[in-house]
């Protein structure tokens, strides 16, 4: 008899989890056979539009994932001038970079699953050092051409004016940078 109730719980556990995790992929139009990419949606929606609504999406998600969140609290909120922007945004890509990209914990790693990782931080730091296991994995041009890009696209990114057309010029010149990463 107790074999039989602790059957039909395990049982009633799995369907139910399985069950959480199809809702909360439906729930925001998220691919459900790709939970990578879905987690990488939640984040770039939370880092564009800093909401409550957007955090909790994200926590929901990651919950029917099992995916641990940090500990501390996501910096909410937008900063009042530009020249606060870039520390919060910052404190908020590292926030998020703390969330590994579900492909760069994927078994076996790939070169290709590497750098689909890469493309899904947002900090200079985390980018630097996924680059850096891109380059102990898989040495070659490649990953020393992506950290060289990387390094160029920081340098014009600290040098560019906060004007429309300096900022289109970077988000162009990021575009390049994930197309050649992407090739």
């Amino acid at each position: 008899m107790a074999i039989w109730l602790i059957t039909f719980l395990a049982i009633a556990f799995v369907i139910a989890a399985a069950g959480a995790k199809r809702r909360a992929s439906k729930r925001y139009d998220l691919p459900e056979e790709n939970p990578a990419l879905s987690i990488a949606i939640l984040k770039e929606n939370l880092l564009e539009n800093p909401s409550e609504d957007n955090l909790q999406k994200l926590k929901e998600f990651t919950a029917s994932q099992n995916i641990e969140l940090p500990k501390e609290e996501y910096p909410l909120g937008k900063a009042p001038t530009i020249e606060q922007d870039d520390p919060l945004f910052q404190t908020q890509a590292a926030w998020l970079d703390s969330i590994t990209p579900l492909e760069l914990s994927e078994e076996p790693q790939t070169e290709r699953t590497l750098i689909n990782g890469i493309l899904r931080l947002y900090s200079d730091e985390a980018i630097f050092k996924a680059l850096e296991e891109l380059g102990q994995k898989f040495p070659g041009e490649r990953q020393r051409n992506l950290e060289q890009g990387w390094r160029k696209l920081c340098e014009l990114r600290d040098n560019s004016k906060t004007d429309y057309n300096s900022l289109e010029k970077l988000r162009m010149e990021k575009e390049k940078w994930e197309k050649c990463a992407r090739e």
